[in-house]
């Protein structure tokens, strides 16, 4: 039988008294109430002996289960008449929050689990509805989703798709944590202005900030921190660019030529796009087949090849001579999509060559993006946009141990 001892220690009752313990249908009910010497008036906080008992109430909480039996408190309750303040108010609840339903002890309990496994899980395990064990632990996650603004020096932002229809949200990374300090619906200029504004306010010492070649993202940082901070193009994307402008020549060119010409270049597109350290014996010899037929198009894949070796070049002077040729090479060569490609790196030119000065990129934030769909597909989606946001803010501290 369960004594007062047993509920302090296993449950953290204090200032209760047991009165009995019911089994009912394989469920456990602690009857409990409060100590006469330990009552206080809710309002002016009168201590017991200028409190008179005017009514009674009885609530039932969850608490930890015992095992795979489920255990309950059930609470006999007492409304008190303060003599100080003159007011008739319930007693005070010291082992639940609010107008929770549950224990303090049973709310940990759901959090801990929420570490471990989904919320379906979690609500199946202890026999509750999801959106209660959603609720306790969203309200534990409001507490701890609070990054160190103040300390921000080196962030990486980038988009992704929250639901089908082109509806998109913007996340900002910090790059020495790998936690996610900011999320807003939106992939444009407003999305970031509001947190950019405020790290501004918070004096961060900032020192770059590394994305694609969005031009939204890069107004948003000119115009709240004008030139004094540092964007960081990120290498991938303008390889992804490269490619694109090889693939779109190969398309253009192939249009052109005539049935006997066009054989050799069907089928040469997976071959274009790999790297050259990457071709098997017979993809080289196809490449070379290709130089034979179509001198302009195996000019633009060394192009694109060249570009991918920018990255490694040793300090900023000697990038800024490699894409000075490069992009005279590139204009030299006179198909369309290379061209339109230079003028682009000619003008993204600072976000370049700043890679040199910083050695940032936003490949931690592609890898922190694939955390995000495991996230949303474990959840089949989020309705819940603020639960979501805070999912994401504290996902650096999250490692499911189970499965699912």
């Amino acid at each position: 039988m369960a004594t007062t001892s047993y509920l302090y220690h296993s449950m953290g009752l204090t200032f209760y008294r047991h009165c009995r313990t019911d089994y009912v249908n394989g469920w456990i009910y602690h009857h409990v109430e409060l100590k006469a010497d330990k009552r206080r008036c809710r309002g002016c906080g009168a201590p017991a002996h200028e409190l008179t008992l005017a009514g009674a109430f009885e609530r039932t909480f969850f608490a930890p289960p015992a095992g795979r039996k489920p255990q309950f408190v059930v609470l006999r309750g007492h409304r008190q008449h303060c003599a100080r303040c003159g007011k008739t108010l319930r007693e005070p609840i010291h082992f639940a929050a609010g107008k929770r339903r549950c224990l303090r002890s049973f709310a940990r309990l759901v959090v801990e689990l929420c570490s471990l496994m989904t919320l379906k899980h979690v609500a199946a395990h202890l026999g509750i509805g999801w959106d209660m064990a959603k609720d306790l632990y969203k309200e534990h996650l409001r507490k701890v989703a609070r990054p160190r603004l103040s300390r921000l020096r080196y962030l990486a932002v980038d988009e992704f798709a929250t639901h089908k229809g082109h509806r998109y949200m913007t996340i900002v990374l910090d790059l020495e944590t790998g936690a996610i300090v900011h999320a807003q619906e939106g992939k444009g200029s407003e999305a970031l202005l509001p947190f950019l504004k405020l790290l501004k306010r918070l004096r961060a010492p900032l020192q770059a900030i590394a994305m694609d070649m969005s031009p939204a993202y890069l107004l948003a940082v000119r115009e709240v921190f004008g030139d004094t901070l540092d964007v960081v193009h990120d290498p991938y994307h303008v390889v992804a660019m490269a490619s694109r402008a090889l693939d779109e020549t190969r398309r253009d060119l192939y249009r052109h030529l005539d049935p006997e010409a066009r054989r050799y270049i069907k089928g040469s597109r997976f071959i274009l796009l790999r790297g050259l350290e990457n071709l098997k014996p017979s993809g080289l010899q196809r490449l070379a087949e290709l130089m034979e037929i179509n001198e302009p198009l195996y000019q633009a894949y060394l192009l694109k090849e060249d570009l991918r070796q920018f990255w490694s070049l040793p300090d900023r002077d000697s990038a800024e001579v490699f894409l000075d040729d490069w992009v005279d090479q590139a204009r030299a060569l006179n198909l369309k999509h290379f061209r339109k490609l230079a003028n682009s790196l000619d003008r993204a030119r600072p976000g370049l060559l700043a890679y040199f000065v910083h050695r940032i990129s936003s490949g931690p934030i592609e890898g922190t993006n694939n955390k995000v769909k495991v996230l949303k597909r474990q959840a089949y989606g989020f309705r819940d946009m603020e639960y979501f946001k805070l999912r994401l803010l504290t996902l650096h501290t999250l490692t499911y141990a189970f499965p699912g």
